[in-house]
Formats: C-alpha cells, sequence, structure tokens
C-alpha cells in the first residue's frame, strides 16, 4: 500500500522532472485546470512527477447561429494557453499555493488499487458534501488534502 504520507511542498521545483511521460498505470495525468493542480500539490512531491509538454494542443470553437452550426478547429496560441495558466494560478493563489511552472505536464503516481479517475471521483465527491457556500479553494483544500490522505492510506 502507498501509505507514506505526501511530502508538504514548499515549491513546484520539488517535483522531479523527467524527460518523458511516466509509461504505464502507475501513474494519472492530472486534468490541466486548477482543480486537478490542487490534487497535485496536495498530494506533495513524492507523489507528483512532471514531464515538458511537448503535445500538439488544438483550440475547438463551436457556434450555433440562425445560419447554422460551424466548428473552427486551430491550434492552441500562446494567448490561449496563457488564458489557461492564469485560470490554474488564481486557482492556486486563492488557497494559498505558489503558481504552477508552465510548460508542463502533471502526473500522479496513483495509491493501490485507485485508478486516476477514481481518486478524482473521491475527490469531488468530497467537495461536492461541503456546505454550499464553500465555493473558493481556500475553503475546500482541506478536505481535499483529507480525502487523498484516506485513499493513499486505504481506507
Amino acid at each position: 500500500m502507498n501509505s507514506q504520507p505526501g511530502t508538504p511542498m514548499s515549491g513546484w521545483d520539488e517535483v522531479p522532472t523527467w524527460p518523458d511521460p511516466p509509461a504505464g498505470g502507475s501513474y494519472h495525468e492530472l486534468t490541466d485546470n486548477g482543480l486537478g493542480a490542487l490534487i497535485g500539490w496536495l498530494s506533495g512531491a513524492g507523489r507528483l512527477v512532471r514531464s515538458p509538454d511537448r503535445l500538439p494542443h488544438m483550440t475547438i470553437e463551436e457556434c450555433t447561429g440562425p445560419a447554422g452550426d460551424t466548428r473552427t478547429v486551430r491550434p492552441r496560441s500562446p494567448e490561449d494557453q496563457q488564458v489557461i495558466d492564469d485560470g490554474v494560478n488564481d486557482y492556486l493563489r486563492d488557497a494559498g499555493i505558489p503558481d504552477r511552472p508552465t510548460g508542463y505536464r502533471w502526473f500522479l503516481r496513483l495509491p493501490d488499487g485507485y485508478s486516476g479517475e477514481q481518486v478524482e471521483s473521491a475527490v469531488i465527491r468530497a467537495v461536492g458534501q461541503l456546505p454550499a457556500d464553500h465555493v473558493r479553494p481556500a475553503q475546500f483544500a482541506p478536505r481535499i488534502r483529507e480525502v487523498l490522505e484516506d485513499v493513499y492510506a486505504g481506507r
């Protein structure tokens, strides 16, 4: 069992950088949004790795109007990526967590018996059970930490 507690981080630079993404099923790529970044940070440096993001990202725009539906697919622009990165970092800052470095993909080492989807579902379910006024990352980050500790302890 991976019951060893996650090592609290003082900065994202503590996360090991691998030249390539982890292979096999022991790691899960975290969603590139605020919640994914929060899960990574709260899991601790010992449960997280990163690799340079070399994927071709696309932006899809779909519009519905009187003339019908349109769909445009184009490469993600630096401006698009900046909007994503700013949103992630705003989310983290609200929880008192430093900005996440850009240009990486982030991977969580999975606890025994869990898929990445199961870890994320446990977190989302726990956040959904908090009082309705707990809408900010600073308010639900402590509950996410508890859930992750339980998941890694096999509870």
